[in-house]
């Protein structure tokens, strides 16, 4: 009887210990996703990108003719570093990258011009060099510029992919109108933005 009721006690002192384990792994593994950096929005687009962004390019969009899914793809592709913005974005508020020139003085919303060290793609090299860029007062006064000034000269807004892309607010042909009229040196710039496009479905703001 001693013998069975020591077999008894064993087995069961076994069976909690592997219950406890187990808890214990689940709570470890809970606590350490409840402390992991959120990256996503409930939407499922990252965690930067903020409802006045959204709806300042759907406001530009419909002033405009420019497919909103491309603006906020340009801010992703241009600004997203992880979970956060790039320090241009979020220190002068410039989400696109546009650099400065001096008829930009005096727009509406411009600071003015500050220095940032950027790489370029020259015939299929990379160089390092410094610039000018575009420091602007708020997030919301860079998208509304992009669409007002920036877009309104005459190599985007006489580009014919550029006209097509507003006028079927098409947000893939509208990165490739982008890259036709020389906005990035990079030579695979639209292939960038239409990949954004599809792994956030952004076309979903085109309307």
């Amino acid at each position: 009887m001693r013998a069975f009721t020591r077999s008894y006690l064993v087995r069961f002192a076994t069976v909690l210990f592997v219950i406890v384990a187990a808890a214990f792994i689940a709570a470890s593994a809970f606590s350490a996703q409840s402390n992991a950096p959120v990256t996503q929005r409930a939407d499922g687009l990252p965690v930067y990108i903020t409802d006045e962004m959204i709806d300042t390019a759907r406001a530009m969009q419909h002033e405009y003719g420019h497919p909103a899914g491309c603006t906020i793809a340009q801010i992703i592709q241009e600004s997203g570093q992880g979970s956060a913005l790039s320090v241009l974005a979020e220190r002068d508020n410039n989400l696109f990258g546009m650099k400065w020139v001096d008829a930009f003085a005096g727009k509406h919303g411009v600071v003015g011009p500050v220095q940032w060290g950027t790489n370029e793609e020259y015939d299929g090299k990379t160089v390092a060099i410094k610039d000018s860029f575009i420091r602007f007062e708020s997030k919301k006064a860079c998208i509304e510029f992009r669409s007002s000034v920036f877009l309104q000269s005459s190599t985007y807004a006489d580009n014919p992919t550029i006209r097509r892309a507003v006028e079927t607010r098409n947000s893939a042909l509208m990165a490739w109108g982008l890259q036709d009229a020389g906005w990035a040196t990079d030579s695979a710039y639209a292939e960038h933005l239409v990949t954004v496009m599809d792994r956030y479905d952004l076309y979903r703001f085109d309307s």
